[in-house]
């Protein structure tokens, strides 16, 4: 009795994997290229479109005399697609700027719901002054219309 039973769960294993290979195959791997491409490619939404900026923001500050850390994730949206390819084309400088602004922080600018929207509205506005002088060159309409926290930690 106990090789049925054996004999029985292997094939049913055997039967699930192989649909599920089979699912793979037959689906080009769609499921697979849609969830690594999604990180960092563009994504629309009705109208809008946002970018993930990737990878996180870690920044380290000093609070009670102990070392912490911040980590934060951040998404940005605009209503035009090519203002989305500049920030990715301008990611370092954007980098450089909002791991500057987040660094010269207190704790206390960096904890609360007020502080948190504050440092938000000051990160758009980095975000959009750089993308602003590299449309003053090309005369290109639009701008990141927000920037929205996708994670947060300190420790």
């Amino acid at each position: 009795m106990n090789k049925t039973v054996a004999i029985i769960v292997t094939i049913v294993a055997l039967l699930v994997a192989g649909g599920g290979g089979a699912w793979f195959y037959f689906s080009d791997g769609s499921a697979a290229a849609d969830t690594t491409s999604s990180s960092s490619a563009i994504e629309a939404r009705g109208e809008s479109y946002y970018l993930a900026l990737e990878p996180p923001f870690i920044v380290n500050f000093v609070y009670k005399d102990t070392l912490r850390y911040l980590q934060m994730t951040l998404s940005v949206m605009s209503h035009e697609p090519k203002i989305l390819e500049q920030v990715t084309h301008h990611m370092p400088a954007i980098r450089h700027r909002l791991i500057m602004l987040i660094s010269n922080k207190s704790f206390d600018e960096l904890n609360g719901e007020d502080s948190k929207e504050a440092l938000r509205e000051e990160m758009l506005l980095e975000i959009r002054n750089i993308i602003q002088a590299e449309q003053n060159k090309t005369h290109n309409p639009g701008r990141v219309e927000a920037v929205y926290f996708t994670g947060y930690v300190m420790q």
